[in-house]
């Protein structure tokens, strides 16, 4: 973003998935992991746009899931998993598996709305199953969410968002370390399992974008 550095927004995602990226180069895993950071994604999603829009109807096919992490060490921040139920057919399925992770240790957890306003929304598009996990942007902290996961009520996520702030100065690192680990939990999941989450058919490719895909936030199992 060239208003700010975009530490929080989003190298915080872009650096759990690089983490858990090299940890898995390690391991021969069942299923196909690619991981992905798009391009000018702040430009109108033009990066996974061309990449889902370049697939073919058969390669479209073969994704089993797509996972994106889009801001997850907000400074005052909560736990959020995208609302499968408002995606493709197997989305819920992803996000009962995020869910079992904070379940796991204990942490409470709210459900973020897909709208859209991210990378995983071509994908979404074409009928692929879609999750992943957010810590809040621009929008304000609740009094409910402030009880359940400290920090101020009634503030940004992220006061820094899109701004000259967002400085390494910006970022929570419990919740960093704690969305990193889901995503190593989830995405391990799915890279050693024999059923991939249920998906519809494919009905259209997504809107042709303007770039090359290989820069920004997200990853696929196939």
């Amino acid at each position: 973003m060239l208003a700010g550095p975009g530490i929080n927004d989003n190298g915080s995602g872009s650096a759990g998935l690089l983490e858990v990226a090299l940890q898995m180069a390690r391991i021969p895993t069942k299923n196909k992991v690619r991981f992905a950071w798009w391009s000018a994604e702040e430009l109108g999603l033009l990066g996974s746009q061309h990449y889902v829009a370049s697939l073919s109807e058969a390669d479209r096919a073969r994704i089993g899931l797509y996972v994106n992490f889009d801001m997850i060490a907000s400074p005052n921040f909560s736990y959020m998993i995208y609302d499968g139920g408002q995606g493709p057919a197997g989305s819920v399925e992803l996000e009962k598996r995020f869910a079992h992770y904070f379940d796991l240790l204990r942490l409470p957890h709210v459900p973020a709305a897909l709208d859209g306003r991210s990378d995983y929304g071509p994908f979404m598009a074409s009928g692929i199953p879609v999750g992943g996990l957010f810590t809040g942007a621009e929008g304000i902290k609740t009094a409910e969410e402030a009880t359940m996961f400290g920090g101020q009520a009634d503030k940004p996520y992220d006061a820094c968002y899109h701004g000259p702030c967002d400085t390494i100065d910006n970022i929570d690192d419990k919740a960093l370390s704690v969305n990193t680990g889901a995503i190593a939990y989830t995405v391990g999941t799915y890279a050693f399992s024999s059923n991939p989450p249920a998906r519809t058919p494919v009905a259209k490719p997504a809107p042709r974008g303007m770039t090359p895909a290989d820069t920004y936030r997200g990853g696929l199992i196939r």
